[in-house]
């Protein structure tokens, strides 16, 4: 009796040990218990919501649990990359940001609220490129004529973008320095309005993604002049290269990055790595954002850092170029 009650006490006085040392296991195998919130700079509709909402929905397959996209635009996404970089560190709060969020407002801003080491990067689900695109009416065949009629008339021919600062207007100077054009830029409060513009006449080009404008330029309403791509669109297999067009180093893309606080515990962030490699690995998601322009493909969160590293030095040679000042964010 006296030797059971003892190996009775033994046990119970180890339970306390045993739970406190199992704990982080079983965190590690049950991540996540709830659902995860993914934040996105911009407003439903434009490609940055697109891509998130379906790689939201694969990654919920694979984590057993909801994957909700919050949006919550404004300030070139700089309110939602705040969010991510000062939401607890526990793998439930991310980001889903494009090279405006983590890349360019770094290089143009000189109080932004954040920076990249702030975050820890989870993947990158793809990138896309940009068209040029023209009104139509213009009455050019290619980019060839495009500049000619542009240095005919120096400052006269328009170009929307969707807001200062933003990838499409760094796109229209870096165009303008490689082809020794100038064109009177005309800012918009996002692609929708610049694109609709576009097909009125108001405006007479822009630089925008394939996502936004595919359904407009196989309609005829808008025309497609190059990609900015290093290889032609399947989608718009006709439509060359800048490099076939004649303007070279014009590979100009915007990737799509999932990320969260720097300070996320290892097990998590290999959790929800997995979930974006396995959420790029789907044969529907693949094929539906070709159709759009959009190559899918997995970047690791090692390869990621330098990416944006690498991306980060040619987007500063690009606003250094062409004298775009570093400026303060205002409050």
């Amino acid at each position: 009796m006296n030797v059971t009650r003892r190996h009775a006490l033994g046990a119970l006085a180890a339970l306390p040990l045993m739970s406190l040392t199992s704990r982080p296991a079983w965190a590690q195998s049950t991540f996540p218990t709830r659902p995860v919130r993914l934040l996105v700079g911009f407003a439903p509709g434009g490609l940055t919501d697109i891509a998130a909402r379906a790689l939201a929905e694969r990654m919920g397959k694979t984590l057993k649990q909801n994957v909700v996209v919050e949006n919550r635009p404004g300030g070139q996404a700089i309110i939602a990359t705040v969010a991510v970089a000062r939401a607890e560190p526990d793998g439930y709060t991310l980001g889903f940001a494009g090279t405006n969020g983590m890349i360019l407002n770094p290089l143009l801003y000189n109080n932004l609220p954040y920076q990249q080491s702030d975050f820890k990067q989870l993947g990158s689900m793809g990138k896309s490129p940009m068209l040029l695109i023209v009104n139509p009416s213009l009455g050019v065949k290619n980019v060839q004529e495009f500049i000619a009629l542009a240095k005919k008339k120096p400052g006269d021919l328009t170009c929307a973008h969707a807001g200062r600062g933003v990838i499409n207007h760094l796109a229209l100077l870096h165009f303008q320095s490689k082809t020794g054009t100038q064109f009177q830029d005309v800012p918009y409060k996002g692609s929708g309005p610049a694109l609709l513009d576009l097909m009125a006449g108001t405006v007479q080009s822009t630089f925008d993604f394939p996502t936004s404008a595919l359904a407009n330029i196989k309609s005829g309403k808008l025309q497609v002049l190059a990609v900015t791509a290093d290889k032609r669109l399947s989608s718009l297999p006709d439509v060359p290269t800048m490099k076939e067009a004649g303007v070279d180093d014009f590979e100009l893309y915007t990737r799509m990055m999932i990320s969260g606080p720097a300070a996320m515990p290892a097990d998590v962030v290999k959790v929800l790595e997995n979930a974006v490699r396995e959420g790029t690995r789907d044969p529907g998601l693949i094929q539906q954002f070709a159709d759009q322009g959009v190559a899918v493909e997995f970047t690791s969160s090692a390869d990621l850092d330098k990416v944006i590293a690498d991306e980060s030095a040619m987007w500063a040679q690009v606003i250094k170029a062409n004298g775009v000042p570093k400026t303060d964010l205002k409050a």
